[in-house]
């Protein structure tokens, strides 16, 4: 039978077409429109999805309107098992390829414009994700096709998870005579100075670059590693090459040495003395201005400690000139310092406390740590001895002793776990309280006081802004 001679099914046939026609371009718009705001794996796919489905039911109907006495549900329904079992054989990577797609879809381990590390690949850009494969660009704009299988399958790193901008770790590796210091510093001035890398935020302070960890001992190398940011109108290659090549001339011009392999020939001479080692110039700094990169200095112990002044003034003097501070900022930074002592003196010298400095060259924070070690009368003793000192006016060190008593006692009735903790700051005093505290150093100088009482210790945090000027 020829069915093209059916003439009076023509109309029927060129209505499915421009039905078909129609859903497609309805769904295209649809989904064009949706990919503008939420350009996700997940819209992509089910567009994918839904244009297969209008082809299939478009096939369908065709069928039905030439071979009207072709049952197709029944033929289906009948040779199930045989066609289930020749589909699924000729077809399983279709079908895997499908399903891990719609995994994928649903679970995002990734976003169009990711980028992504497949186990055994080149890193890449996500651009697209088909029903069979998802596509990625890697450098000089070459594609690598993925099967949704082998992605569903791998290993994926995503250095852009939940984040707009896109990281990338580097390494390097120096030899095991390196100033690790110096090196770390080299590496953090290259990231800075690259114009397509950016900032980060770290614990509240903005800083230029990531920072840079010294990761272990390899066979002949010290292996340290940074992390580079940029935003995802910059490609990563141009970026790591930028970095590279400002981290290899740094090292060159400050004669760090990049290990390879080599032999080395040595007559030894059982009468030679060894030679003492040189030691390298310390790398001047390139800037006059305060630190843009988070500093902690090491924690010291004032438990036992005759003069605690002593060494936390000297800690004040150490952040001070690491972070590069004017001679005015380093004289608030040490005064803050001594008044905070001052407030709970008795308190640290007889309990394990604890003191660090931690922030930038923008904003710094001391912290003084006390443990509790002793029962709470002795705690009551302790604060009660405690002096405000001739600077402090007014009574915000009676104020705060108030505060650590009011936390023990307060935490200690309602048999607070280890998570809990009871938390006050300088903004919670109403402004005429302020007020009467107003000739205090720490509230003229510091822009934040935190008390932070928990079961095993209490903190006070006192936070300092500087001024750019």
């Amino acid at each position: 039978m020829d069915f093209w001679k059916k003439t009076e099914l023509i109309p029927e046939l060129l209505l499915t077409i421009a039905l078909t026609a129609a859903a497609l371009f309805i769904a295209h718009l649809i989904f064009h429109r949706a990919r503008k705001t939420v350009n996700s794996l997940h819209v992509r796919f089910l567009d994918r999805v839904l244009q297969l489905i209008i082809y299939v039911i478009c096939i369908c109907r065709i069928i039905g309107l030439y071979f009207p006495s072709l049952n197709l549900n029944r033929v289906l329904l009948s040779g199930s098992a045989l066609i289930v079992g020749i589909v699924g054989f000729a077809a399983q990577p279709v079908i895997s390829d499908l399903i891990c797609g719609y995994l994928i879809s649903v679970n995002k381990p990734f976003e169009i414009g990711d980028r992504i590390i497949v186990e055994g690949l080149e890193p890449g850009i996500v651009e697209d994700i088909t029903l069979r494969h998802a596509v990625l660009r890697i450098y000089d704009d070459i594609r690598i096709i993925v099967p949704n299988s082998q992605l569903n399958a791998k290993t994926i790193t995503n250095t852009s998870y939940k984040h707009e901008n896109r990281g990338v770790h580097l390494q390097y590796a120096v030899s095991y005579d390196t100033n690790i210091q110096q090196a770390m510093d080299i590496i953090r001035d290259c990231v800075a100075e690259s114009p397509y890398t950016l900032g980060i935020e770290n614990n509240g302070i903005s800083e230029d670059s990531s920072p840079v960890y010294f990761l272990r001992y390899s066979d002949s190398a010290l292996i340290l590693e940074t992390t580079i940011h940029v935003r995802p109108a910059v490609s990563t290659y141009i970026a790591t090459t930028d970095v590279n090549m400002r981290v290899f001339r740094a090292f060159g011009q400050n004669q760090i040495e990049i290990p390879y392999t080599y032999i080395n020939m040595i007559s030894w001479d059982p009468d030679r003395k060894p030679a003492e080692r040189q030691d390298r110039p310390a790398r001047e700094k390139k800037s006059k201005y305060p630190s843009k990169r988070l500093f902690r200095t090491d924690t010291i112990q004032l438990y036992g400690v005759q003069d605690p002044f002593t060494p936390v003034t000297a800690t004040a003097r150490k952040f001070a000139e690491k972070q590069g501070l004017s001679d005015k900022e380093t004289y608030f930074l040490q005064l803050l310092s001594e008044e905070a002592l001052t407030i709970l003196r008795d308190l640290l010298k007889e309990t394990r406390s604890s003191f660090f400095i931690e922030g930038s060259g923008q904003m710094y924070r001391i912290h003084l740590n006390i443990p509790v070690g002793v029962d709470m009368e002795t705690y009551r003793t302790l604060l009660s001895l405690s002096s405000s000192g001739k600077n402090e006016a007014g009574d915000l060190g009676t104020r705060i002793r108030e505060i650590l008593l009011s936390g023990f006692d307060y935490l200690r009735n309602i048999g607070a776990g280890e998570d809990e903790q009871y938390d006050w700051n300088m903004n919670d005093l109403n402004e005429d309280r302020l007020d009467s505290l107003s000739k205090s150093i720490l509230t003229a100088h510091a822009h934040d006081i935190r008390v932070s009482v928990r079961k095993d210790r209490a903190e006070l945090i006192i936070t300092r802004h500087i001024s750019k000027v």
